[in-house]
C-alpha cells in the first residue's frame, strides 16, 4: 500500500488518506518499508506542511499472530491505544489487499476482529472494562461503581459522568438541557487529575431510547468530528444507566454510527468510511 520512493539522493513516502464518519487519518504502511514514526516525525510533517492536519496518524506493521499491527498516532505525537473509526478503514484495505471478508488487527491492549457484509465493515471492539483502576480512575476512597462519578475539581458546573474503558479510557456526561462549550472546557476535562492517562470526553444527549446525539473531545487530538470508540462507550454508559436499548444509533457531527453491545458483552460497531486520496511527500530533509 505504502512504500518509500527513492529518487537519487531524494526520499519520498506515500501516505493514505481516509476517513471514518469524518475523523481523519494518515496512513503509513510500514510492513516494507519501515519509517521511525514517532511524535517529533509527526510534528515535522505538520510544522513543515508536509500534510495537511489530520486527527491521527496511522502506522501499519507486520504482525506475528494477526493480519497487521497498527499504531495510532494523536497529532500531538501522544501514542492512543485504540481508535474504531481507524479500525474500519485499515481493515477496509487490508480486506481489499487480501480479497478476503475478514481479518484480524493487532493494536497495543487488544486483537481485533473485523469483516465485511453488503459492503459495510463490521469491527468487534471487545468487551468493555467498568473497573475503577482498570479504566484508569485515580483511588476513590468512596463508591466504587464507576457509572455515576463526581468529577473532581470540575471546571464546570458538570453532571456526574460515566467511565469506561473500550480499549482507551472515556468520561461520558449526559445533559437533558443545553451543553456547555466543549471547545472551551474539554482539555481541562481530559487532564482532571481523576484521570492518570487523561481521558477522551463526551456530551452525549439521549434522543430516545435507540438513537443518541453525541459531541465528543479526544484525547490528544481536541475536537473530533466523530469518534468511533466514544460511541462505543456511550452506548455501554446509556445502557448501565438504563437510557437505551443495546443497539443504538450515535449522531456524530461528521456521521452516524451504529454501534451494538451484544449480550456476550462484545462490543459491535459500525459506520461509514471513506478515501480521500495520497500524497507522495519528500521528506528528504528529515533529520
Amino acid at each position: 500500500m505504502t512504500k518509500i520512493l527513492n529518487n537519487e539522493d531524494k526520499i519520498f513516502i506515500k501516505l493514505i488518506r481516509m476517513n471514518g464518519a469524518g475523523n481523519t487519518f494518515v496512513i503509513h504502511d510500514s510492513r516494507e518499508n519501515n519509517v521511525n514514526i514517532n511524535k517529533e516525525f509527526i510534528s515535522y510533517l505538520l510544522d513543515n506542511k508536509k500534510i495537511n492536519k489530520f486527527d491521527q496518524f496511522i502506522e501499519i506493521n507486520k504482525s506475528k499472530n494477526t493480519d497487521a499491527k497498527v499504531t495510532f498516532w494523536n497529532i500531538d505525537g501522544s501514542e492512543a491505544e485504540m481508535c474504531g473509526n481507524a479500525l474500519r478503514c485499515i481493515s477496509s484495505l487490508i480486506l481489499n489487499e487480501s480479497n478476503t471478508k475478514e481479518c484480524h488487527i493487532e493494536t497495543i491492549k487488544r486483537n481485533v476482529k473485523c469483516w465485511k457484509n453488503n459492503e459495510k465493515i463490521f469491527v468487534d471492539i471487545g468487551e468493555p472494562i467498568l473497573t475503577w483502576n482498570e479504566i484508569p480512575l485515580k483511588k476513590s476512597t468512596g463508591d466504587l461503581s464507576t457509572k455515576k462519578i463526581e468529577l473532581i475539581n470540575s471546571p464546570y458546573d458538570l453532571p456526574k459522568f460515566s467511565a469506561i474503558n473500550v480499549g482507551n479510557p472515556h468520561a461520558v456526561f449526559f445533559f437533558e438541557n443545553e451543553t456547555p462549550d466543549l471547545q472551551e472546557i474539554g482539555h481541562l476535562i481530559e487532564k482532571n487529575d481523576m484521570f492518570p492517562e487523561k481521558i477522551n470526553v463526551s456530551f452525549a444527549k439521549i434522543i430516545d431510547e435507540k438513537n443518541i446525539k453525541l459531541d465528543v473531545w479526544e484525547r490528544g487530538a481536541g475536537i473530533t468530528l466523530a469518534c468511533g470508540s466514544a460511541a462505543c462507550a456511550t452506548v455501554v454508559a446509556s445502557v448501565n444507566l438504563g437510557y437505551t436499548g443495546r443497539d443504538v444509533k450515535v449522531l456524530l457531527p461528521g456521521g452516524n454510527i451504529e454501534i451494538n453491545w451484544k449480550n456476550d458483552n462484545h462490543i459491535v460497531m459500525t459506520g461509514p468510511y471513506e478515501f480521500d486520496g495520497e500524497d507522495i511527500v519528500n521528506i528528504s530533509d528529515y533529520k
